[in-house]
């Protein structure tokens, strides 16, 4: 067997101070979506409120 020799290894490679990454805020765009989503369940809770009511209102009348 031949005595290859290595190639030196990085010594900064895991080294604490390069490992500074995390969770970040938000985007934007996700909040956005989000307030998206929020408004169309609130639209969606509103309007099945209402028709429920409607029916509610007409049978009673009609009764």
């Amino acid at each position: 067997m031949k005595n290859k020799t290595r190639k030196p290894r990085n010594p900064l490679h895991n080294h604490p101070m390069l490992r500074k990454g995390g969770v970040h805020d938000t985007t934007n765009k996700a909040q956005r979506r989000k307030a998206k989503q929020n408004l169309r369940k609130a639209w969606s809770s509103l309007s099945t409120y209402c028709v429920l009511r409607e029916d509610h209102a007409l049978a009673s009348t009609a009764g």
